[in-house]
């Protein structure tokens, strides 16, 4: 008996020692094609039990082949350091007087939510934008959001037979319209209110996880597109179907400036998709990204008939 106890250690050790390799291996297969592959979303999307499963087995047991399991999990941390700034708000000083623009967006898994419920979405924001919207409910919703609404976009979603629309308060003019590249669903829009001027998008990204890596990855190359044509400021937001730990967004928010509301306010990541009959969701595929402009707050909110959340987020823009 004396003997098998500490082979039996030595296994389990070893095993453990298994375990930490397999999770790096598992990480690094997240960068092949740059982020662009079904298992590499689908493994970003587990990154955080991926992370926690390293970490103990690392720790146990930590004498064994201690030089190894330090460097193993030393790797998997500092890859994943940029992800901290989720954790950290930006505090950039924004000047109170400001001019602001307040914007909501849900993905309405085919218009399930009422349009009662989405009235009070709208409340008090100046864009609303739908993915997921079931075109026949379009005059309906107009119509209750009331006359100082207009339809601004109404754009079909062809990969999955939906749309994506919004809609803009009358306060805000709409300057310019221009489809997005590609075949990617969505407008930009240009709005004008005085002499604020802000470009807003509203979209929908193909889910990778699905086998539509490719039509994923075309989407954010679509929107880098918009980005790089855009001058000043502007928002991009709606059910990107990517976590902030998805290799290729990361790279798609680095080179096209646009900064997730989380990343800024330091907010972490709250989650924004999850079949669940509660209100929690943990799944943070949903976004309101800017750029050249400074996102002073997200909520988050459930609304019944959808397995998304919805956010609302207020804006500062520069006063030129």
């Amino acid at each position: 008996m004396s003997t098998d106890a500490p082979s039996r250690s030595t296994k389990g050790a070893r095993l453990t020692l298994v375990v930490l390799g397999l999770c790096l291996l598992a990480i690094a297969l997240m960068y092949v094609r740059g982020g662009r592959t079904n298992l590499g979303v689908v493994i970003a999307g587990g990154l955080p039990v991926l992370v926690a499963v390293a970490v103990v087995a690392a720790l146990v047991p930590w004498r064994h082949r201690t030089g190894w399991r330090a460097t193993l999990l030393a790797i998997i941390l500092v890859s994943q350091a940029p992800l901290l700034d989720h954790a950290v708000p930006d505090g950039a000083d924004v000047d109170p007087g400001v001019p602001t623009i307040r914007l909501a967006t849900l993905n309405t898994m085919h218009s399930g939510p009422s349009d009662a419920s989405l009235v009070d979405l709208a409340e008090d924001v100046d864009v609303l934008a739908l993915q997921e919207w079931n075109p026949d409910r379009t005059d309906g919703l107009t119509e209750a959001l009331g006359p100082r609404w207009r339809l601004a976009t109404d754009e079909r979603d062809d990969y999955i037979g939906a749309h994506v629309t919004v809609w803009v308060r009358t306060a805000w003019r709409v300057d310019a319209e221009e489809p997005l590249p590609g075949e990617q669903a969505g407008t930009s829009l240009r709005l004008r209110r005085g002499e604020t001027e802000v470009t807003v998008v509203g979209t929908r990204l193909q889910n990778p996880a699905f086998l539509a890596a490719d039509r994923w990855g075309a989407g954010l190359d679509s929107l880098r597109a918009v980005a790089d044509r855009t001058y000043g400021p502007l928002v991009v937001m709606g059910d990107l179907n990517a976590t902030p730990s998805a290799v290729a967004f990361r790279g798609f928010a680095r080179r096209s400036g646009l900064r997730d509301c989380t990343a800024q306010l330091g907010s972490g990541y709250p989650g924004t998709w999850g079949r669940t009959p509660t209100s929690w969701a943990p799944v943070p595929i949903d976004h309101v990204m800017t750029r050249d402009a400074a996102c002073t707050d997200l909520r988050i909110t459930r609304h019944p008939g959808s397995d998304h959340s919805a956010l609302r987020a207020v804006v500062a823009l520069p006063r030129d």
